[in-house]
């Protein structure tokens, strides 16, 4: 899924002038998804897109990707080692610019699942930029599988501070407000997170970042049961390392 509010890095691969392939390869110390711990043992997560395609601006900008969890060591959610626990495909339309300085992205994501069940989602999100203070707005509304009824509500913040010409830190805080199918609506869970990347050379980049998760109203969003191995709530830190280049 949709991880939680992690700094990644980018790999680009220019294959063109129009196309760009960007990879993340982070290593986390678990999983954790809209405030639901998916995995609490370690879980390497690679990723890639491709975007460009030569589109002009003025019609928009089109990305295509795919990103995974891959179990380190076997956790009580019921993720083994050694096993992709999900593959997610999706693709996101950016629109062409109306306003200056508003960007509307649509989107479509499929979570393909390792016990081979699958979900899917459909995305409308907003961004703006105000005193280099990133805001952001997404609306997520389930279209398949489990979460075919259910819907999810993100608010979202982002300010990157420059230290050096090199060395960017970047600070960033996250609410969401779930609408399940069959269960309680409300706001759910937040997460603050502090990240740094730092260019070795033009080709390469690392990072780091620490996330704190927290619960907001266990009605909604409910405690996870390790005797039972039932999902929710469990994990309120997760620390990222991060390996990016770009060619």
């Amino acid at each position: 899924m949709k991880k939680i509010i992690i700094a990644s890095l980018a790999v680009g691969l220019a294959a063109s002038s129009a196309l760009a392939v960007d990879v993340t390869l982070d290593l986390a110390s678990a999983y954790v998804f809209r405030g639901v711990t998916l995995s609490d043992k370690a879980s390497f997560q690679p990723g890639i897109e491709v975007s460009g395609f030569g589109l002009a601006e003025e019609y928009g900008s089109v990305a295509f990707g795919a990103w995974a969890a891959y179990d380190l060591d076997d956790s009580y959610t019921g993720a083994s080692s050694s096993t992709f626990q999900e593959t997610d495909w999706y693709v996101s339309y950016g629109l062409p610019t109306f306003v200056e300085g508003l960007d509307l992205s649509l989107g479509y994501c499929e979570y393909a699942y390792g016990a081979g069940s699958s979900d899917e989602e459909l995305s409308i999100g907003a961004g703006y930029t105000i005193a280099g203070v990133g805001l952001g707005a997404t609306y997520y509304q389930g279209v398949g599988g489990a979460i075919s009824t259910s819907a999810y509500y993100e608010l979202a913040a982002g300010y990157d501070l420059d230290v050096t010409e090199e060395l960017v830190v970047s600070l960033g805080a996250r609410v969401g407000y779930a609408d399940p199918d069959g269960g309680e609506a409300g706001f759910s869970d937040y997460d603050l997170s502090a990240a740094v990347s730092y260019p070795l050379t033009d080709v390469w980049s690392i990072g780091a970042s620490a996330t704190y998760i927290g619960q907001i109203d266990d009605d909604v969003l409910g405690d996870a049961v390790e005797a039972t191995g039932t999902l929710g709530y469990d994990v309120d830190f997760v620390g990222m390392l991060s390996l990016a280049a770009s060619f």
